[in-house]
C-alpha cells in the first residue's frame, strides 16, 4: 500500500449530543458549511494531481457523513486511479440507502469504500447501530465499528460484540 493520507476539513460540528464531545455542542452556519465543502473539493483536486499509490481517510472534527456533499466527494476520490482506497468516520446517523445512492450516482467505487462505524450508545441502540450496519454489509462496503471506550458502556459493547456477526472487526 502506498502513503496514508488522512483529511480533517473545516468541519466543527456534529448532529449527536454525546455529553464528552465539544463538537455535539457546536453548530455550523451555513457559510462555514460553505467553506468546508469548498475546502473538501479542493483537497479533492489536489489527490487528482497524485501519481503515487494513496489511500485517504477522512476523519473530521464531528459528522460529516450527513452531507451529501461529503458523499459525492467519497465517489469523486475512488474514481482516482493512484487512489487504493477512501474511507470516513462516522456515526452511521443518516439514511445508509440515500447515501449509498448519491455515490452510486456519482460513480463511486464501492470496493473502494471503507468506513470506520463509531457506536455511540448514548445516542442510538445496538440494535439500530446493527441494522445499519447491516444495511452496509448487504451492499458490499467494508468497515469497521468502535466505540469511545467509556468503562460505563462496557456491557453496551458486548452486546453490540455479540449481535455483529465476528467478521466485523469492533
Amino acid at each position: 500500500m502506498g502513503k496514508q493520507i488522512f483529511y480533517r476539513g473545516a468541519l466543527t460540528s456534529c448532529n449527536y449530543a454525546c455529553s464528552y464531545c465539544p463538537f455535539s455542542k457546536r453548530t455550523m452556519t451555513k457559510a462555514q458549511r460553505s467553506k468546508d465543502e469548498t475546502a473538501l473539493w479542493k483537497f479533492v483536486e489536489a489527490r487528482k494531481l497524485e501519481t503515487e499509490k494513496h489511500a485517504v481517510q477522512i476523519v473530521p472534527y464531528g459528522e460529516a457523513l450527513i452531507h451529501e456533499y461529503y458523499w459525492r466527494a467519497l465517489a469523486e476520490l475512488s474514481k482516482i486511479e493512484a487512489e487504493e482506497y477512501t474511507g470516513c468516520q462516522t456515526n452511521l446517523s443518516f439514511s445508509v440507502e440515500n447515501m449509498l445512492k448519491v455515490y452510486e450516482e456519482h460513480q463511486g467505487r464501492k470496493e473502494k469504500l471503507r468506513l470506520w462505524c463509531t457506536f455511540h450508545p448514548s445516542m442510538t441502540s445496538v440494535e439500530a447501530f446493527v441494522e445499519q450496519c447491516h444495511k452496509l454489509q448487504l451492499a458490499g462496503i467494508s468497515f469497521c465499528v468502535g466505540m469511545v471506550g467509556n468503562p460505563e458502556k462496557i456491557p453496551a459493547l458486548l452486546e453490540l460484540r455479540k449481535k455483529l456477526p465476528d467478521s466485523i472487526y469492533l
